[in-house]
């Protein structure tokens, strides 16, 4: 069952009608992060730029475990 928390909807991969990545895309999934915390690792400190506040207020405390 779906839940509605601050305004945003939770849902179960299953209630949205998907299923679940199998073994093989994850693999990939897992190895595409790796090679963009690669490229974001080789910036130089003094060309790195900092996120906004509101990027920070967007995806941080919006988390939700099913219990």
């Amino acid at each position: 069952m779906s839940k509605e928390i601050a305004g945003k909807k939770f849902s179960s991969l299953e209630e949205e009608g998907l299923e679940p990545l199998s073994d093989e895309e994850l693999e990939r999934a897992k190895q595409m992060f790796a090679e963009a915390r690669a490229k974001i690792a080789a910036v130089p400190p003094e060309e790195q730029r900092q996120a906004s506040r509101k990027f920070y207020d967007d995806t941080s405390g919006t988390e939700f475990e099913q219990r």
